[in-house]
């Protein structure tokens, strides 16, 4: 298709330049009209503020006129800036535009079109239409439609989908105590060059796999951000990541010894003839916090409540040979509860 022109048959002003759609200032661009040209009605001093002509239906609602000489003259011209007019006259004036002489001019002095429509519609058009094809607005560069949109839309969308790294991290602890040293570890794949990390607690690294201690209580955010060889940019937060609490020791409980007699058996034997004891279990809680009551499960249907949160042992003697998987509840001053299983059964003869 070939390129529309101002001269083509049919053309109505403003096909060039997409008006009134697209609206000018007068820091970008303006519209110009063809053909376009009148008279001054009065005389124009130095210090006026409008411009009357005969009729200004031939010029663009807003725009630049070339006030004073006929065109076939060889003198200079003064041209306006005008941001409206009416029928007949011009308002919002900039005297001297694009440096040009500013003068009073007679009655009936020639106002014409500063600029020929076709040299001043065709390269705005391209400008339009650049803008438009690019994007040049931040909702441009995520069009809904990434195939149809704006090129910058598109290279957004291809660089965060191919090029922008995605980073993944874990930490060794996610919980503990003060001070609680944490070790993260960074998966993140790619030609990564550089790193940054935010702790959450006001304090940063760049290294690949940094060390950090948190000496203070609360829940802490961590951040990864990573820019690869290819100039990608990547983002992981992960929020409350870092549990800091007096509270989050790990209960910890052993049992001595780890094997032993039952009653039953115990009778049995001392009934033939071998005279033997049940052995009895003792229980040993270390765990650390303010700890008001301990609840311990022994596997074989009995139980036992501390309420004594001093007393951190107590013994038991099974019933019956088997094998038993004996338990701690411990209950904290907060009202948390925590509860820990024995690594190995215990084994009754």
């Amino acid at each position: 298709m070939a390129r529309i022109s101002s001269r083509d048959l049919g053309y109505t002003t403003g096909d060039l330049s997409v008006y009134p759609e697209a609206i000018d200032t007068n820091d970008t661009l303006f519209e110009a009209r063809n053909n376009a040209e009148t008279t001054l009605k009065n005389a124009l001093g130095y210090a006026s503020k409008y411009i009357v002509v005969n009729d200004t239906s031939g010029f663009p609602d807003m725009g630049i006129i070339r006030l004073g000489w006929d065109a076939g003259e060889p003198r200079s011209p003064e041209l306006v800036y005008y941001e409206s007019k009416t029928n007949t006259i011009f308002s919002g004036l900039t005297r001297g535009y694009a440096g040009s002489r500013q003068n009073a001019w007679p009655m009936g002095s020639y106002v014409a079109n500063a600029v020929h429509a076709e040299h001043h519609n065709a390269p705005k058009d391209a400008i339009l239409n650049i803008e438009a094809n690019l994007g040049t607005t931040d909702t441009d560069l995520v069009p809904s439609n990434v195939e149809n949109g704006p090129l910058n839309g598109i290279l957004k969308e291809l660089e965060t989908r191919f090029l922008s790294p995605k980073p993944f991290f874990r930490s060794t602890y996610l919980k503990g105590t003060p001070p609680l040293t944490c070790r993260f570890q960074n998966f993140t794949e790619g030609d990564s060059i550089r790193f940054l990390w935010d702790f959450g607690d006001g304090t940063t690294s760049d290294e690949r796999n940094p060390i950090h201690t948190y000496v203070q209580e609360g829940f802490y955010t961590v951040k990864l951000d990573v820019i690869v060889s290819t100039g990608g940019t990547g983002v992981t937060t992960k929020y409350n990541y870092i549990d800091v609490n007096e509270e989050n020791t790990l209960p910890f409980f052993y049992v001595l010894p780890r094997a032993g007699v039952s009653v039953e058996t115990a009778l049995a034997r001392t009934a033939a003839g071998v005279p033997t004891s049940p052995t009895t279990f003792e229980f040993v809680d270390q765990t650390d916090g303010d700890i008001v009551e301990r609840y311990w499960v022994f596997g074989d249907g009995e139980k036992e409540t501390v309420t004594d949160p001093n007393i951190h042992t107590t013994t038991h003697v099974y019933t019956s040979p088997g094998e038993y998987e004996p338990s701690l509840l411990t209950v904290f001053s907060s009202q948390t509860l925590k509860r820990i299983f024995l690594a190995e059964n215990i084994v009754i003869t």
